[in-house]
């Protein structure tokens, strides 16, 4: 019997960029977690999207479309609905509460870290540029277009579109 590739899997997901907010299945090949914490992927495709801009003035309105690809480095918060999506998202054992501020949110939560690591040097020696902060509490700084979770259970956050953190 030969080898089979992984499974193509949706899982309903919920994304905000700088401009954008959109809400579709995340498409991902084998385990959603693993998928996403692939560094070499630049880009995710979600299927029957609703997106929306995040500024009221922004000339174009809420649209859908069948598959729209979003670029990595623009996420800033991306939230996978289904409990058994999270499931699949790998995390340190050791917790400290912290408050992250993006431009679109204030995240206070637990930040999974490595053993050795200083908080000082958390970004420095966290694997990825989506880091998972769990039991979160998200404060929007801006008026999201559509539902975004006030609480969840975790949450990614794009490394780049961290301003600044400190302990919780």
């Amino acid at each position: 019997m030969g080898l089979q590739a992984p499974p193509v899997q949706r899982h309903d997901t919920l994304i905000v960029t700088t401009e954008f907010q959109f809400k579709g299945q995340l498409e991902s090949i084998g385990a959603v977690g693993s998928f996403i914490a692939d560094t070499a992927r630049i880009s995710f495709s979600l299927y029957d999207v609703h997106m929306a801009p995040l500024s009221p003035s922004f000339p174009l309105k809420s649209l859908s479309r069948p598959q729209i690809v979003v670029l990595r480095p623009h996420i800033i918060l991306l939230y996978l609905t289904s409990e058994e999506a999270r499931a699949t998202v790998r995390t340190f054992t050791r917790r400290e509460i912290m408050m992250l501020y993006t431009p679109v949110a204030v995240c206070r939560g637990e930040f999974a870290l490595p053993a050795e690591a200083k908080l000082g040097d958390m970004l420095g020696v966290m694997p990825g540029d989506l880091l998972p902060m769990m039991n979160v509490q998200i404060l929007p700084l801006v008026k999201l277009p559509m539902p975004f979770p006030t609480q969840a259970e975790l949450i990614l956050v794009g490394r780049s579109h961290i301003l600044c953190y400190h302990p919780g």
